[in-house]
C-alpha cells in the first residue's frame, strides 16, 4: 500500500497532490459559478411579465495562474512492494526565512497556468476550378 500523499501531523503534501488539488479547486469554483447562473436564469424565466428582474450574469474562469514558492524534499519509504519515492513540498518555513533570508529558504518555485484549449477551426478548402 502506497503512503498517503499528505503526511499526517505536518503541513506538507506530495507535489502531485498539491497541483491536482489546485486544479480541482478551480474546476469546483467554475461549477459553483455555473450553478448560480443556472439558478438565476430559472428565477428570471419564472418572473411574471412586466416585473423588474435582472437577467443573470455568466462568469467564466478563463485563465488561472498560480505561483508558489516551496520548500521541498525527496523522501523514500519502504513498502511491501519495494521502495517508494515521493517528492514532498511545504510552504516556506518562516524561521529559516528569518535566519537565512527568503531566497536561501526556498527549495523550488512552482508555476501552474490553467487555460482552456481553444479549438481552431480550419478554413474550408478552396473550391477547385
Amino acid at each position: 500500500m502506497a503512503p498517503s500523499p499528505v503526511q499526517q501531523g505536518t503541513q506538507q503534501a506530495e507535489l502531485g497532490a498539491l497541483l491536482a488539488g489546485a486544479v480541482q479547486a478551480v474546476i469546483q469554483a467554475q461549477h459553483v459559478l455555473d450553478e448560480d447562473a443556472r439558478e438565476r436564469t430559472a428565477a428570471f424565466s419564472a418572473a411574471p411579465p412586466g416585473t423588474l428582474a435582472l437577467p443573470p450574469l455568466w462568469f467564466a474562469i478563463d485563465t488561472v495562474s498560480l505561483d508558489v514558492e516551496l520548500s521541498s524534499q525527496v523522501v523514500q519509504s519502504q513498502t511491501p512492494s519495494g521502495v517508494d519515492t515521493t517528492f514532498l513540498c511545504r510552504t516556506v518555513n518562516p524561521v529559516t526565512v528569518g535566519l537565512f533570508g527568503y531566497t536561501a529558504s526556498t527549495g523550488m518555485r512552482v508555476s501552474l497556468t490553467l487555460a482552456p484549449q481553444r479549438m481552431s477551426v480550419a478554413p474550408p478548402p478552396a473550391p477547385s476550378a
